[in-house]
């Protein structure tokens, strides 16, 4: 708990017999906000006893001091280093380590503390207020110029910081001249427009092609946004593939469509490198300034903008309020994704998987939800994208795989021998540990590993094949199925299934759903299931929705069949009832 003091007065025992200090007149007192950390009384007592204020005495660097440190709560620290440097290290590593800097005068200590980045050391027998103030004084001076330096270093990095591949400024060097241009636009009452531009799946392009290959796309990007931008703009690359153009006196927001559409048929034109033809696509984010705006606000816009753009799979968007608190709502959930996994809050809902010519239930699909505490059950369409832009995803597969092959050994355990099916993002498929983890869930629990069926994309075959069909294959060893979820709507040819051990194909909803009413989608699925056939694969069709979908299927020689009209995902505890009554057969007499 801290203990507040009052502000004491700028004096010292040498001014009090008449001595005139320079240094402690040159030390402003009334500006000093001390924090004291020590057990006992000590260092207090004696600085209340020379009248030097203390704003705050704590026992141990926490949570709370974290914070004060961050928001400015104090400027000076003086420690107890009776206690040794690692009671320390923590807060040390903080105010030492980068700007702001704090000075930070320890009492007693080892020169440990000193290499750890204190600015003074004095000994428990040395200590009085003349070498006190000296120490304060000094270490205040000290801590100017670090802070004084880093402004200076921070200046001169973005000053001279250009990117070397593409010789446009980099982020830093981008910020800086897009902070002068727009003081000089609100002087001049200018409209200014920005635009951040992010090319679609270049991380693919790049392992599949090479770097070098990148590369090449990426300066063949530069040079035509270079070529293109309006006269009086900034071009910038502020990522790997993401590049931004500042237009002033330009505003795009009533001409964006135009504007977008001439810049996506740029970038879009074909890229020819080393023999080698490659189409690129980009999304990218408008915003305009308003008036209160700064650079780092212009910046949120856009960014903000792009990332709606992308959520909503658009090539372009301009700038909402809106899109601003659906990405800080976004960031949100991110950053409770992990405290979602380690505390439970994730719930798996079965959907069941019926075979078509007996009407048996031979297996359920586990997918994942999202019990918050404060927006209640979240579907994965809100939170997987962000696990896999965090890097959460691969706690949360495991978490879903762990516990949908415990209720899956239940299951079994009660004579229901029946699989279990589980997404399988592309991250987690190009990871080379995913088929130990899968190993190891499966000896944990003595589960038979061909009732784990993992279903994976054509996506995420497609982006990286090599790595694909490594994994797949050592999973396809260990006895585990392997199902190509969304099948229809990907990349993937014949050669790939060829190679890829897979053992069936999901037909995606989107064709099942509108077969009885939409002529060519039934000769989609009739094309797909005898493409199945030949290659010796098991079907099953999503989106059965209805009794007249699932008779046209059995007519088709359709294996396996999912969709709402058997039953929705539902809880574990909803599924024990549905296996008992599955009031879905009544339909079908």
């Amino acid at each position: 708990m801290a203990s507040k003091q009052p502000a004491g007065r700028d004096i010292s025992r040498k001014e009090e017999s008449g001595e005139a200090d320079e240094r402690v007149l040159r030390l402003n007192y009334s500006k000093l906000r001390l924090l004291i950390l020590e057990t006992g009384t000590h260092i207090l007592e004696f600085c209340q006893s020379i009248n030097i204020p203390v704003l705050a005495q704590e026992t141990s660097y926490n949570d709370t001091i974290a914070k004060d440190i961050s928001a400015g709560v104090y400027n000076c620290i003086i420690i107890d280093g009776t206690r040794g440097d690692d009671a320390y290290r923590e807060i040390l590593n903080e105010v030492s380590g980068k700007p702001p800097f704090l000075p930070v005068i320890v009492i007693d200590g080892s020169l440990q503390f000193l290499r750890n980045g204190a600015s003074e050391n004095i000994a428990r027998g040395d200590l009085s207020a003349d070498r006190l103030e000296t120490a304060l004084f000094n270490a205040d001076r000290l801590c100017k110029l670090n802070n004084r330096t880093a402004i200076l270093e921070m200046e001169l990095s973005a000053f001279i910081e250009e990117d070397p591949l593409t010789a446009l400024p980099g982020r830093s060097k981008f910020r800086m001249r897009m902070a002068k241009a727009i003081e000089k636009a609100h002087a001049a009452k200018v409209p200014v427009s920005l635009i951040i531009l992010d090319l679609n799946s270049f991380k693919e392009l790049n392992e599949s092609r090479g770097h070098d290959f990148g590369d090449e796309i990426l300066k063949t990007v530069a040079k035509r946004l270079f070529k293109f931008a309006p006269y009086n703009s900034i071009v910038g690359r502020l990522g790997d593939d993401e590049f931004a153009l500042l237009a002033v006196d330009q505003d795009f927001s009533a001409a964006s469509d135009n504007f977008a559409a001439r810049l996506m048929h740029e970038i879009r034109k074909p890229y020819v490198i080393e023999g080698q033809k490659t189409d690129v696509s980009a999304t990218m984010g408008f915003a305009l300034l308003d008036d209160h705006d700064t650079a780092d606000g212009l910046l949120h816009k856009a960014i903000s903008a792009l990332y709606a753009a992308k959520r909503d799979k658009e090539p372009f968007t301009v700038y909402t309020h809106e899109d601003d608190i659906e990405r800080r709502q976004q960031l949100r959930l991110a950053q409770d994704l992990p405290e979602a996994v380690a505390s439970n809050q994730l719930v798996l809902h079965y959907q069941p998987i019926v075979r078509i010519d007996d009407q048996e239930v031979i297996g359920v699909e586990a997918l994942v939800r999202w019990q918050h505490p404060k927006h209640g059950l979240l579907f994965p369409d809100s939170f997987i994208p962000l696990a896999e832009g965090s890097g959460s995803i691969e706690a949360l597969t495991e978490w879903v795989l762990q516990d949908a092959i415990s209720q899956a050994s239940l299951w079994r355990a009660a004579g229901d021998r029946i699989s279990v099916s589980v997404n399988i993002s592309a991250l987690i498929l190009h990871n080379p540990a995913f088929p130990q983890m899968v190993a190891r869930l499966l000896e944990t629990t003595s589960f038979p590993a061909h009732l784990l069926k993992l279903e994976i994309t054509e996506s995420a075959i497609i982006s990286d094949v090599n790595r694909a069909t490594e994994i797949v294959t050592q999973l396809h060893d260990m006895g585990v199925c392997l199902s190509i979820d969304d099948f229809g709507t990907g990349y993937t040819s014949l050669a790939y299934l060829r190679k890829l051990p897979v053992d069936e194909i999901k037909i995606d909803k989107s064709f099942v759903m509108n077969m009885s009413h939409v002529a060519d989608d039934e000769v989609i699925v009739r094309t797909l299931l005898d493409l199945a056939k030949n290659l010796g694969l098991s079907v099953v069709a999503e989106g059965v929705e209805d009794a007249e979908t699932w008779r046209m299927l059995e007519d088709l020689g359709c294996d396996v069949a999912q969709g709402y009209f058997m039953s929705r995902p539902i809880d574990v505890e909803a599924f024990k009832d549905w296996i008992v009554t599955q009031p879905w057969k009544q339909e079908l007499k």
